[in-house]
């Protein structure tokens, strides 16, 4: 009695086809990583740097407030600020802004050693901000100066910050009183009131 045992398969060997496509496949899917590189969320690769490998802040354009040559009104001026995307970062960038000279001639009369204890923002979209004594007594006099800075706190915050729909002046912690002589601190300070034609 012979048993009639199935024949022995012999292992098939991977063929130069197999190899072939295997190598397509992964040529393809390089391909596919290296076109979709620009589209990759940036925030998994770390802040962006410079050639000496220091990490470098984002400039965006701010629109800056001075007042106008005649005494009268505001006039507008783009600039390149370092933007951080944090309402306190960006806003301190912008106040120490309005402390440098216009590039288009506008009057600036913030002064240049301004000091922003601190700021914060309401539920009601309205930005506090504490400034030290110091901006009482340096601040130049005369109705118009006192407007003026003002009117260029508002505007430059509330055009270049987003949520802020107004301004409250805080001098050392206190909000009474007035900024210097008539602008009054327990006012919430809105853009409206400051046109751009004085």
């Amino acid at each position: 009695m012979s048993s009639t045992a199935p024949p022995r398969r012999r292992p098939r060997r991977l063929g130069w086809r197999w190899w072939a496509g295997l190598l397509l496949a992964g040529l393809l899917l390089l391909a596919t990583l290296w076109l979709l590189r620009g589209r990759v969320s940036t925030e998994f690769a770390g802040p962006e740097r410079d050639g000496y490998g220091a990490a470098t802040t984002p400039l965006c354009a701010r629109r800056l407030y001075y007042g106008r040559e005649a005494g009268t009104g505001l006039l507008c001026e783009t600039r390149y600020l370092p933007c951080s995307g944090i309402l306190g970062e960006d806003a301190r960038v912008l106040i120490e802004a309005l402390g440098e000279p216009s590039a288009v001639g506008g009057v600036a009369v913030w002064p240049a050693e301004t000091v922003v204890q601190d700021l914060f923002l309401s539920d009601a979209g309205v930005l506090y901000v504490n400034f030290g004594s110091s901006l009482r007594w340096r601040a130049p006099r005369g109705d118009w100066a006192e407007w003026l800075i003002a009117a260029t706190l508002t505007r430059t915050l509330c055009e270049n910050l987003s949520g802020v729909a107004g301004v409250r002046i805080l001098i050392d912690g206190e909000s009474t009183g007035t900024l210097v002589r008539t602008i009054p601190l327990d006012e919430v300070l809105r853009p409206a009131a400051f046109s751009a034609d004085g």
